[in-house]
């Protein structure tokens, strides 16, 4: 008889941890999924609105993802932690009372947040930001604080419960909707801008108008995850009068204790878009004004006035540059989330070696395709972006030389996240919250020292700054609280030299060859690739003949 109930138990473990593990990878791939379909999303939209739109878009989509980074993170954790705690005990009537107390406590919280940003909308943008005509994309961002604030709810009700499911496929859901939705908004209201501007207010224009459209359809997008979400939710009532039912005032004490500390790590996270948002666009404007040559941007935009030259240059950066500074470290931040199950596990059994092979591995997987993917990117900015946005010339010029120093701050980016993942993991999450408060006053005082100076030049610099100081305090701080050091030096040189063999490579191939751009670009990349993979095998093949005559190495 006890063998057989150890045998069921020892099932039950297995199949909770198959449960687990499938959840996670759902995850992961839905993720991963919401990346693509952001780029799908951004590429093109560039392409539509150019810098001038862009910079209205980036003030209104700057102000969107901490709201949706803390949604996703502080009410989405908050709900499942006190969920899962409550059915672990068997307690489904508390269960119950914890989704009517966060669907209200949140609903409400961001109706009212929706509210508030409609009617602040034009003071932030004329007084904060300066840009005042990116007023009207933050009103049409303003209902989607609610629908982020909902969203998190239904999700955190269902992880609780240990379904993934909706989760993956709301936030799939979403991607697509923002997709679809903002590109043909998008595209519609530019193409009738000449009937829809008399609509609005004196002094709105084509391109500020495109970007509201698009603003409004990554709206309707948080729409479509909420419904996707409510076509999956278990609304069945509870009982309220069951012994083991808390008081409403304990059950949102519960939600805030966990809600506040994720909450601020989620708003520093961000605090790097935050401050290129309010102070970023601030200086640049102080830089157009008293020496516009720094911005290297043409006459004709210059002639449009300086408030005019501050918004194309900021819509350049974070439109083009920043778009593909972004696409590397969302790929390489799979392996992040990879990690953290096993390396959790072998943390809390104590499994010391394991988890510095899982650190060890995941690093040198992360610098594999960073390094020579951020080198790559430094050697042939123009040419990317040319390829990617052909119609935009006078963007792709003004982004192309602080797109070669964000491509070394990709490296720097994509190499921390893992860091902060296992930190996590091993119950150090707090570190990763200082570790982000001095890569942001890093950026803070880089971007008010080195923007007068250099323009966006100066903002590439900042960012790469940021990130910097953001590894090497990462790395500090991992060593100091796990006591793991990582030896990674002589695969952290060998990867280093192939990636700037790739890198000469690509450059070589693309300056001497002649053609179609495209076609030269391939071409570029696919000589870069064979140096990099063709060195890492030469070193292959050295670490083994070195490993065969002496063990030690």
């Amino acid at each position: 008889m006890h063998f057989l109930q150890g045998k069921r138990g020892a099932e039950g473990r297995m199949k909770g941890e198959q449960t687990v593990l499938r959840g996670s990878l759902l995850l992961i791939a839905s993720a991963a999924a919401a990346k693509i379909l952001g780029a799908v999303f951004r590429i093109p939209l560039t392409a539509m609105l150019g810098g001038t739109g862009m910079g209205y878009f980036s003030c209104a989509y700057g102000m969107f993802l901490p709201v949706f980074a803390l949604s996703v993170t502080g009410i989405n954790t908050a709900v499942s932690a006190v969920t899962a705690q409550a059915l672990a005990h068997g307690e489904t009537a508390q269960a119950g009372r914890i989704r009517r107390q966060a669907l209200r406590m949140f609903g409400f919280g961001g109706f009212g947040c929706s509210l508030l940003l409609w009617f602040a909308s034009d003071p932030i943008c004329t007084y904060l930001l300066r840009n005042p005509q990116a007023a009207l994309a933050v009103k049409c961002f303003s209902p989607a604080v609610w629908f982020c604030c909902m969203n998190a709810v239904l999700r955190g009700m269902q992880e609780g419960s240990r379904r993934m499911t909706p989760t993956a496929v709301s936030q799939t859901a979403e991607g697509i909707g923002r997709v679809l939705c903002g590109l043909f908004l998008c595209r519609w209201a530019m193409t009738h801008a000449d009937r829809l501007l008399p609509v609005f207010w004196a002094g709105q224009t084509r391109e500020g108008l495109g970007a509201a459209a698009a603003i409004l359809g990554v709206t309707l997008s948080t729409a479509i995850g909420f419904l996707t979400l409510c076509g999956y939710a278990r609304w069945e009532t509870a009982d309220d009068t069951a012994p083991k039912a808390t008081e409403d005032r304990a059950v949102r004490r519960q939600l805030w204790q966990i809600l506040l500390p994720v909450a601020a790590a989620s708003l520093v996270t961000n605090l790097t878009t935050l401050i290129d948002l309010a102070a970023g666009l601030r200086l640049l404007l102080r830089t157009a004004v008293t020496a516009p040559a720094r911005l290297h941007l043409p006459e004709t935009v210059l002639r449009e006035g300086a408030a005019a030259a501050a918004n194309f240059a900021y819509g350049a950066f974070t439109g083009l540059a920043m778009t593909v500074f972004n696409l590397v470290p969302s790929i390489t931040n799979m392996l992040g989330k990879g990690v953290f199950p096993t390396f959790a596990q072998n943390w809390e059994m104590h499994n010391f070696t394991e988890a510095k092979a899982n650190a060890e591995t995941v690093f040198h997987r992360t610098a594999f395709l960073a390094i020579p993917a951020g080198l790559g990117i430094t050697a042939l900015s123009y040419p990317i972006l040319h390829a990617l946005f052909p119609s935009r010339p006078t963007e792709t010029a003004a982004a192309a030389a602080p797109l070669m120093i964000l491509g070394i701050a990709v490296i720097f980016a994509a190499m921390s996240y893992p860091l902060f993942s296992m930190m996590q993991a091993s119950g150090f999450a707090g570190e990763t919250v200082t570790v982000m408060l001095w890569g942001a006053a890093v950026k803070l005082l880089a971007n008010l020292l080195l923007i007068p100076l250099w323009g966006l030049c100066g903002a590439a610099a900042s960012t790469a700054l940021c990130y910097l100081v953001i590894l090497l305090l990462a790395l500090y701080q991992f060593r100091r609280k796990t006591g793991i050091r990582l030896t990674l030096g002589g695969q952290m040189a060998g990867i280093l030299v192939s990636g700037l063999i790739c890198a000469a490579a690509a450059r070589a191939v693309n300056q001497y060859m002649h053609g179609a751009s495209e076609i030269v670009l391939i071409c570029a990349v696919c000589a870069g690739g064979a140096a990099y993979g063709l060195m890492q095998l030469l070193l292959y093949f050295y670490r083994s003949r070195k490993k065969r005559f002496d063990p030690t190495f």
